[in-house]
């Protein structure tokens, strides 16, 4: 494959839920520092790159979307400062932690960033990512049921928002293991080979989020007022 193809991909979502840990399984090494519910986790924009199988990935790390000790103007300006560093996006991860209950406020998060990126970037250019697997498979085998299974039926409790959410990426979902190396067959090797294999399916559609379109709309926004993120 020629080196030219780049595929661009933004990780969104709260502090501590592991979106950090999933752009290092992204990018099969420790380039992001990894956040956690204690720390304050990524306050400014961050950009890692690597090659695989002749794709360049970059991989951009947005503020947590709480971001509590920050100004609602300052996650407003980072996610400026995606587009106009990216131009493009070829996939948005939406990272969420499969030991949390996906809150009201992240149901509100996510309406908002419609307001921002437009009503079809979700459904277009969006995915799911469930992290912490480990402790899905351990639920799994206290309950004597399959992975795939526990999944299914956490997703089937995960409330009627978060399915709401689901259907507003098309459905699609991956459950994640983001600890341990990089080893041929290992959980967590498996899982940065799905991602990459969603990335190239969204990367082949030809057709990623642009700066033009990301302009558009908020310029309408501007003319109606600020958004807020929560």
């Amino acid at each position: 494959i020629c080196q030219k193809y780049e595929i661009t991909i933004a990780l969104v979502g709260k502090t501590g839920h592991g979106k950090s840990s999933t752009g290092n399984t992204i990018l099969r090494r420790e380039a992001f520092e990894r956040d956690s519910n204690m720390g304050d986790g990524t306050e400014l924009l961050e950009l890692k790159r690597d090659t695989f199988d002749g794709y360049k990935l970059k991989v951009y790390d947005l503020p947590g979307l709480e971001a509590v000790h920050l100004s609602q103007e300052h996650i407003i300006r980072q996610l400026h400062s995606l587009m106009d560093s990216a131009k493009s996006i070829h996939l948005f991860v939406f990272v969420f932690n499969y030991t949390c209950r996906f809150s009201t406020e992240e149901a509100k998060a996510f309406y908002e960033l419609q307001k921002v990126f437009g009503n079809e970037f979700l459904i277009k250019h969006g995915m799911i990512v469930v992290t912490h697997g480990d402790n899905c498979s351990k639920n799994a085998l206290e309950s004597r049921l399959s992975p795939e299974q526990a999944f299914s039926l956490w997703c089937e409790h995960s409330g009627e928002n978060f399915k709401s959410l689901i259907k507003m990426v098309d459905d699609r979902m991956l459950l994640v293991y983001n600890f341990g190396t990089f080893e041929n067959d290992n959980d967590r090797m498996i899982s940065s080979k799905r991602l990459h294999e969603i990335a190239i399916q969204m990367f082949q559609k030809g057709k990623p989020y642009t700066k033009q379109e990301f302009d558009r709309i908020n310029t309408k926004n501007n003319s109606k007022g600020t958004c807020t993120i929560l």
